[in-house]
């Protein structure tokens, strides 16, 4: 079977990577990644596996991305330009609209099936904000084979908001809920801890990156309250991002009760890091999964996030952690005293639920998938 991937997100995450370095050799994957002209020089990339090649779009360039139908006709010209789709007998987009309007295009024209991803900026940006292209977001959902969504609560956020009642069915039966793969490091790593001693300071730990949509300032806000609580803590800021400066000013101000690092990109180090720590914290304001996670997970971490967003829904409230309204920190203190109140059944329960995020799980769902569709 030969199965076109279409993402441009392809170099900024090594999900998509792993995702292909774990398929079996009995299918040919070809992974075709929009880029700008400008980028030309920094897009030269191959595959370490034979069944994988990765080819670029250089055929459009920064001003197209605010001309979204332009951008559409252009990528998709350019890809045909480059790939003969008469053997292709599946397109997999991992964004619905940015390329799966690509592989829509490519169904009325060629007669290709496809099957999409819905992801953080598809409901939380294009869904939200672009309203002009939801008639156009629903047809490609109406147009695909099947529908993947990382995470439950994304599948019920976008049929409760955006989906007629007309089509409700339709995409429900087509929904299939597939989270991303966690690197192999982690799970040939995990370990379980010891339990958390009462009294002793609470080391909550944040990784990712240092932005506005992370609402690290909430975090810090729920360290203040927990100590004024008269539980002592301590939070440690892993990552780099735009707000860096912003956030270190903030970092500046309670530096009694705040650490901030930069970005941490060995393995081995970020492990040391989340072995000292005592549980996982990230509130985003909207997260497609979170791989950062299912990595604290791994090490006993119990982890509170935001509800409606990322991971949750893959777990019932309270096994690995909590779920939290982002805007609360008097919230979000609480959820983090009761997970110190059940550390040692909620630490244990994160290690053990860590398989479902392995790749070689996913992409044999994926491979089923890829077989009942075509």
């Amino acid at each position: 079977m030969n199965i076109l991937h279409i993402s441009g997100d392809y170099f900024n995450t090594p999900v998509y990577y792993q995702m292909l370095q774990h398929f079996s050799t009995s299918h040919s994957h070809m992974m075709y990644v929009p880029v700008t002209v400008d980028h030309k020089a920094r897009y030269q990339h191959k595959h370490s596996r034979s069944n994988v090649q990765v080819i670029c779009s250089r055929d459009f360039h920064k001003i197209d991305r605010w001309v979204y139908f332009r951008k559409q006709r252009k990528i998709c010209d350019s890809l045909l330009n480059q790939i003969q789709i008469g053997p292709i007998d599946l397109i997999h987009t991992h964004y619905l609209f940015t390329a799966g309007g690509i592989a829509y295009r490519l169904k009325k024209t060629a007669n290709t099936k496809y099957i999409t991803a819905v992801r953080n900026a598809d409901l939380n940006w294009f869904f939200r904000y672009a309203v002009h292209l939801r008639s156009f977001g629903l047809e490609i959902l109406k147009g695909a084979s099947k529908i993947i969504f990382i995470s439950p609560s994304y599948r019920d956020q976008l049929v409760d908001r955006y989906v007629p009642a007309s089509l409700r069915d339709n995409i429900l039966e087509k929904a299939i809920t597939m989270p991303n793969g966690v690197d192999d490091f982690w799970l040939r790593n995990r370990q379980e801890r010891a339990a958390w001693q009462e009294g002793k300071t609470i080391n909550l730990l944040y990784v990712g990156e240092f932005t506005k949509n992370k609402n690290i300032e909430t975090i810090v806000k729920v360290t203040r309250i927990l100590n004024t609580s008269g539980w002592k803590t301590h939070l440690k800021l892993i990552g780099d991002g735009p707000d860096r400066s912003r956030l270190q000013r903030l970092v500046n101000k309670n530096n009694a009760v705040v650490t901030m690092c930069g970005w941490i990109a060995n393995k081995e180090d970020l492990l040391t890091e989340y072995r000292k720590a005592d549980a996982f914290i990230m509130p985003s304001r909207t997260e497609t999964f979170g791989l950062v996670f299912v990595e604290a997970m791994s090490q006993g971490l119990p982890i509170i996030y935001t509800k409606h967003q990322g991971i949750d829904g893959y777990f019932k409230e309270g096994t690995v952690g909590y779920g939290c309204d982002p805007l609360r920190p008097d919230e979000i203190a609480h959820k983090v005293v009761r997970i110190m109140e059940n550390y040692s059944v909620i630490s244990t329960s994160c290690v053990k639920s860590v398989d479902r995020f392995s790749w070689s799980a996913i992409d044999d769902g994926y491979e089923a998938l890829y077989e009942s569709v075509v």
